[in-house]
């Protein structure tokens, strides 16, 4: 039974590790898409429905405001290089840095109409880094100096995850704005 788990360990590992393992993120990121997209379309409909759906393909949506053209996504956890099949990290050095260290994305799309005519499709994804005051669940330090300290009795409580400290702001992901354009440009049929 452990061997079988160890193998299928392994099997994923290299599927993450392999050329081309990381999902249609790979294959559709090859042409680099000018960030905004222009749409040449008339239809704002369906421009804005493409741009929600694609949007939720990488991201939970947390607010979409038409008139303001704006959509808005809740900031999500960045894909390890155990879960190949998450398409939100793109490249194998962010799925490494995901590994190690706690990273989270958003991202704002814009749909403005263009000045000569058709829509502005605008992909901006944000990157963040974990603040933490200390170590989270942090033990081995306290076991050094242990004739120091008096005996902790106190349990600890098994629940929900503390809401953490903040975030880091890390910049733009421009990596994962090209794969979330370069999959509208593919549904807008451009």
């Amino acid at each position: 039974m452990r061997d079988r788990w160890i193998a299928g360990a392994l099997a994923a590992l290299l599927l993450a590790v392999a050329p081309g393992g990381f999902g249609c993120v790979s294959t559709s990121v090859r042409q680099v898409s000018p960030n905004p997209l222009l749409v040449p379309s008339a239809d704002f409909e369906a421009v804005w429905k493409q741009a929600v759906t694609v949007t939720n393909e990488y991201f939970d949506i947390s607010s979409e405001n038409r008139l303001a053209g704006l959509i808005v996504t809740q900031p999500k956890v960045a894909a390890t290089l155990l879960e190949p099949w998450h398409g939100d990290t793109v490249g194998f050095d962010q799925r490494l840095e995901a590994t190690l260290q706690s990273i989270r994305r958003f991202a704002k799309v814009y749909v403005n109409q263009a000045p000569g005519g058709g829509y502005a499709v605008k992909v901006e994804v944000y990157k963040e880094l974990e603040d933490l005051v200390k170590p989270d669940r942090q033990m081995g330090g306290r076991a050094v100096f242990a004739d120091q300290l008096p005996v902790n009795r106190a349990r600890e409580v098994v629940g929900p995850v503390p809401v953490p400290v903040g975030w880091i702001p890390q910049g733009r992901d421009t990596k994962l704005e090209q794969a979330i354009l370069a999959r509208l440009r593919e549904g807008l049929f451009l």
